[in-house]
This record gives C-alpha cells, structure tokens and sequence, in this order.
C-alpha cells in the first residue's frame, strides 16, 4: 500500500467487466510530506475518488480478485480509501 495524489481520470469505451461501473484514475504516488514521488499510474476507482484527492493505493496481489470477485481480474493497482489529513510525527 502506499498514499498517491489522483491527477486525473482515465477514459475507455471498452472495459473489462472486471471495471465496469468503476472509474479509472491517474494517480502520482507522493511522499506523506506531499511531494510527489515515482510514476504515474492507473488505479481503479472503488471509494468514490476525485481529483486533487490524497488516496490510498493497494497494490498487492489478489486484492482487486477479492474485492471484485473475479478469478483473474487485470487490476493491479486499486484505491481502497480517500486520506482526510495526515499527521507527522518526527
């Protein structure tokens, strides 16, 4: 899991079923200090997420299987929960 920033959305006229109903974002991970870190990528939408919105990203394997139910589904990155704020601690 990491913390990403969504940049933006992902528009497709052809889906798999595995992401019907669901919208694909752009998202830029970022460090918990807000500074963006690593490549873009493409994370399927299953909170209700916007842009501009600090996101947790679950990238693990079978994640998006047990979430969507699929035996194979071609996800591999899937937004599991929106940050409201953070807090450092040194």
């Amino acid at each position: 899991m990491y913390i990403a920033k969504v940049i933006g959305k992902v528009v497709s006229t052809l889906k798999h079923p595995a992401y019907l109903d669901r919208k694909m974002l752009l998202v830029q991970p970022i460090t918990p200090e807000n500074i963006p870190t690593g490549r873009c990528t493409i994370a399927v939408d299953y909170v209700g997420a916007g842009d501009g919105d600090t996101v947790i990203i679950s990238a693990g394997p079978g994640t998006a299987t047990e979430v969507f139910g699929f035996p194979r589904a071609p996800i591999r990155e899937l937004v599991v929960g929106i940050v409201d704020h953070t807090d450092l601690v040194s």
